[in-house]
């Protein structure tokens, strides 16, 4: 497979005029989540640490560090922001892999603000930088992908097609770029539930943009780097069977169109959303109360059960990741709010108690129904002797179970609001979705940096 090569054609040869106008819809729905989602985290602690980091280099003053009232160079911006746009895991995922396209809004967004560019070059530089990291996940559908965490691994290629497309690198460019980033792919799930997660976002869109910088100052490496011997498949992925079709396709449909983007209403491991959902339901149907259950049972995939791994949260970051705590927060509090993955939060004792009801358990009979599905199911008991259960494969905010636009707007304010004033949100939020008719894309970044 010339994969390197295909996937650079698709990027040099890529126009706004012809992406499908559902694509650009769906384009502009995902950077109005991922710029409110980032200027909440840039409140949290692990995005206010790199922030400082960022600060104190003292680079070139050239992009926005969201939410931090400072501006820093590209490639140290696009660190910090996607570091913030993920701190909370409120940012939303693909089809497969989790979220792979994560890191490429703050790519873009800090390359696109360097060069002045507008939104329409926005829209296009990140459409691309999409399809080519869901290209990349359906090539490798079949892996297990195992230990490695797709932002920061197929993240990098997309991040580095639209820093790219940005900067208006020939095919040739564009394949040395990416194989740069076959050896910058990177990023473990054994950083699960620490202040590491996010980084691995925020280290795949720097490395987009350093791959497209260096690219364009005639930087070299292999142009065959993602589909060689000791490649990143082979490397990364050995032995798994490899699909070249999806390549075959860049350019001619689109996973903007086919798949969307899940959209997460609870800031917190995508795995646990249908569990979530369904103790929320199951409260709301039966008018329950935390004193009325005894027991609440999860049944999961190996996917899920390998990763949502703790059993008592010790900090507000493991309590994300954390199935009895979640179930228990739902129940008692009936929603997942912003404010529920602080230190203090993790530690409230009623909340712990109940959490003790709750099991989590391995299920290997569980089977996906397409390739989008987490399969699960929760099963609620009550201590008069009523039962009940829900399977669910897909959350709230998929395609396959939407959020209204009511709640997408929604969420955004109430995100944004964490860092600007109810003005500067609704400005934020107009020029979001009005994209296309942005002439300079520093009219938004002025107002995120807060």
């Amino acid at each position: 497979m010339d994969v390197t090569a295909k996937i650079a054609q698709f990027v040099a040869s890529a126009k706004y005029e012809n992406l499908p106008a559902a694509a650009i819809a769906t384009a502009k729905v995902a950077v109005r989540d991922c710029l409110g989602v980032a200027l909440a985290g840039s409140k949290e602690e692990d995005a206010k640490i790199c922030a400082e980091m960022v600060r104190q280099e003292q680079a070139k003053e050239e992009t926005t560090v969201i939410g931090q009232r400072f501006k820093s160079s590209a490639l140290n911006a696009a660190l910090a922001n996607g570091t913030a746009a993920h701190a909370m895991d409120f940012d939303h995922s693909f089809t497969m892999m989790g979220q792979p396209t994560a890191p490429i809004i703050p790519a873009t967004l800090a390359m696109g603000e360097a060069l002045g560019a507008s939104g329409r070059q926005i829209i296009e530089a990140y459409t691309v930088g999409f399809e080519v990291a869901a290209k990349l996940v359906y090539s490798l559908r079949d892996s297990e992908h195992d230990g490695w965490h797709a932002p920061s691994t197929l993240g990098s290629f997309g991040a580095a097609a639209a820093c790219a497309k940005l900067l208006g690198l020939t095919q040739a460019q564009i394949e040395m770029a990416l194989g740069m980033c076959a050896s910058m792919a990177s990023g473990i799930v054994a950083n699960f539930g620490t202040m590491t997660k996010p980084l691995h976002v925020g280290l795949g869109a720097r490395n987009g943009v350093l791959a497209a910088k260096l690219a364009h100052s005639g930087f070299t490496a292999n142009g065959k780097a993602i589909e060689s011997g000791f490649g990143f498949y082979q490397v990364l992925h050995q032995g798994a069977p490899l699909d070249d079709k999806p390549i075959e396709e860049l350019g001619r449909s689109y996973a903007l169109l086919s798949d969307g983007i899940r959209i997460k209403p609870y800031p917190c491991g995508g795995l646990t959303h249908q569990v979530i959902d369904s103790v929320l339901e199951f409260k709301a149907k039966h008018g329950l109360t935390p004193d009325m259950v005894e027991r609440v049972d999860v049944d999961v995939v190996k996917h899920t059960f390998e990763r949502i791994v703790f059993k008592v949260p010790q900090t507000g970051i493991q309590g994300k990741f954390c199935m009895p705590y979640l179930v228990a927060r739902a129940l008692i509090d009936g929603k997942v709010s912003l404010h529920a993955f602080t230190d203090a939060a993790v530690r409230d004792q009623t909340v712990l108690k109940f959490a003790e009801r709750v099991q989590m358990n391995l299920d290997n009979n569980l089977k996906k129904t397409d390739a989008g599905g987490r399969p699960c199911r929760v099963t609620l008991r009550t201590k008069s002797g009523q039962t009940y259960t829900r399977e669910a494969q897909h959350a709230k905010g998929s395609p396959e179970f939407p959020m209204t636009e009511e709640e997408l707007r929604g969420k955004f304010t109430e995100c944004a609001r964490e860092t600007l004033s109810a003005e500067a949100a609704d400005r934020a939020l107009a020029l979001i979705e009005g994209l296309e008719k942005v002439g300079n894309v520093r009219s938004l970044t002025e107002i995120l940096r807060g």
